[in-house]
């Protein structure tokens, strides 16, 4: 079938080629030869040869052009130049036909269709070449302006910015922001215009310029800007920065207006340092020391009482722990032995007879007779302290031999 389809292809080419001829009394018939060559341009289509469909193509746009035909010429060139970036896989290729194409929608006078095509020549060359894409961002954003197309522009100045601010061209995206508050402006986009003011402060913090961004704030906040949420968050992060608080920045942009606004500029937001901005410290937690373990053996008494312990009870058989409990059980024979020899120690020193030298009472000494007999005491006698003798007492004390009348 491709085979076939291939066949008719070039029949087709050949017959637009007889259409471009011209003779002595024929002139070329440009919208013939355009109409063959789309054909074949389709035939090589369906057969899967790209490039000879897209060669065919653009045969098909120049006669097109040549007949006066310049949509067809621009939509024919378009054609062509998707097959270059979907199926070949040809950015540069694409992006030049689509310039291209969009030469021709503007010469037709059809601005919209003519930045649509500068806009895919900028996707399809964004991964090939970023300055390159940007170019053509750029050039659909003054096309739609010159042709005071602003309200059909607003996606792609969106997406000229958010190229911008991805590959850290800050400076060139204020400018396309202040182009797009414009458009606002004119078409009286209030909710779009303050989120622009606020996007343009973002950016301009971004880039460290602290001084420019007050002066921009201060000429957004002449009309309805300043009853806004937007310019309560942009005068937050001015306070932030001349705070130098990131504590306080990093809660600004954490707000639901920061992070609704378009990705790349929410991504900003929350990448911006202040310039010496010190973040608070964490609060401490205290958290109080141990308890200090007395001893091994209370220690491991609680876990056994807890059952908590399992590697002691797992090694209880072992060889080191059998050799400590030995160890405890002589500590524990000789400190009973210890004790019982202190307690014999305390009755013989209770039983043990008083010193003779030593002071005694007589009452200690004294037995007590009947009446009648008499009270032997050793011959050594102690004499008995003045304070106990008593001149007005009848009894008489009278020493003969040791013996006491």
């Amino acid at each position: 079938m491709e085979d076939n389809k291939i066949r008719e292809a070039v029949q087709f080419l050949s017959e637009g080629d007889k259409a471009t001829r011209k003779g002595w009394f024929k002139k070329p018939e440009w919208d013939v030869a355009g109409q063959n060559y789309e054909k074949a341009a389709s035939c090589f289509k369906a057969a899967r040869s790209y490039d000879q469909a897209i060669q065919a193509y653009q045969k098909a746009s120049d006669a097109l052009f040549k007949s006066d035909s310049l949509y067809m010429a621009a939509k024919t060139m378009e054609s062509a130049a998707n097959l270059a970036a979907q199926q070949l896989k040809q950015p540069e290729r694409a992006s030049e036909m689509y310039k291209k194409a969009s030469d021709l929608y503007q010469a037709h006078m059809t601005p919209d269709r003519a930045g649509e095509m500068l806009e895919k020549a900028a996707r399809a060359l964004e991964p090939v070449s970023v300055d390159g894409a940007i170019d053509y961002y750029v050039a659909a954003c003054n096309l739609f302006e010159s042709e005071d197309r602003g309200r059909f522009a607003v996606d792609t100045f969106k997406k000229t910015i958010a190229i911008m601010i991805k590959n850290k061209r800050y400076a060139e995206a204020v400018d396309i922001m202040h182009r797009l508050s414009k458009i606002y402006l004119g078409i009286n986009h209030q909710q779009g215009l303050n989120k622009t003011y606020l996007s343009i402060i973002i950016t301009l913090l971004a880039l460290e310029d602290e001084v420019e961004a007050k002066k921009q704030f201060q000429l957004f906040c002449q009309n309805a800007f300043i009853q806004s949420e937007e310019s309560a968050i942009s005068s937050s992060l001015l306070d932030a920065f001349e705070q130098g608080d990131q504590d306080l920045l990093d809660q600004v942009v954490r707000r639901p207006i920061v992070t609704y606004l378009d990705n790349n500029v929410a991504k900003l937001s929350r990448e911006i340092q202040v310039p010496g901005g010190l973040s608070k410290p964490p609060p401490t937690t205290y958290i109080p020391p141990p308890k200090p373990i007395t001893s091994n053996n209370d220690r491991l008494q609680g876990h056994e009482q807890k059952n908590d312990f399992p590697i002691y009870n797992q090694h209880q058989n072992d060889s080191y722990f059998l050799h400590n409990q030995e160890q405890k059980g002589n500590l524990n024979d000789y400190a009973e032995k210890k004790s019982n020899s202190l307690h014999d120690q305390l009755q013989k020193n209770d039983k043990r007879l008083p010193d003779e030298n030593a002071p005694y009472n007589i009452s200690d000494k004294a037995e007590v007779l009947p009446t009648g007999d008499q009270i032997h005491l050793p011959s050594s006698t102690t004499p008995v302290p003045p304070s106990h003798s008593n001149s007005n007492q009848n009894t008489s004390i009278e020493e003969d031999n040791g013996e006491l009348c």
